[in-house]
């Protein structure tokens, strides 16, 4: 159901994807989101700062993509973003986490990437109940079927940042 990879990818890649990302040069481009699951969700309006890599079935929209690509190795890439989640005031957070969802409908593997450790937990749930936490670490890497609604914890103490692919099955 799960299959989770540790340092998919080298620690210096890893190291170069972190730096490019939040390195001091500022290049890379991100994006504000008023909600991290939905964009049109009123109720949750849980910010977050994102980077789409690939839009739409393969079309690639970003000129870092490269970089991240070895994460995924020959898979037919259907979407890729990072997402990147800072700290909120707890007072204001109905709950400790985000709305659950699916990607897409249509069938795809997911491949979560953790850009950095972090404490905000990734949760896999079945007829809303948690049924499997992840921690993210940097470099690991789960791979898991598209269908299964995710969400993740609104990290406390530090960002949390994942690269989340879709893949062709």
């Amino acid at each position: 159901m799960f299959e989770i990879v540790e340092n998919c990818i080298s620690k210096s890649n890893q190291n170069y994807i972190k730096q490019i990302m939040f390195g001091p040069q500022k290049n890379f481009p991100w994006y504000f989101a008023k909600d991290v699951s939905l964009s049109n969700n009123r109720k949750q309006q849980r910010p977050a700062l994102f980077h789409s890599f690939v839009l739409s079935k393969y079309n690639v929209n970003s000129d870092f993509f490269d970089m991240v690509k070895p994460i995924v190795k020959n898979k037919n890439v259907i979407q890729a973003r990072s997402i990147l989640q800072l700290p909120l005031n707890e007072k204001l957070l109905k709950k400790d986490f985000d709305t659950p969802h699916i990607d897409s409908k249509d069938p795809h593997l997911v491949y979560l990437y953790y850009v950095v450790d972090s404490d905000g937990q990734t949760l896999f749930l079945k007829n809303k109940k948690v049924i499997k936490k992840i921690k993210p670490k940097q470099g690991r890497l789960v791979i898991f079927n598209g269908n299964i609604y995710h969400t993740a914890e609104q990290p406390k103490k530090n960002k949390r940042c994942v690269i989340n692919f879709n893949v062709d099955i």
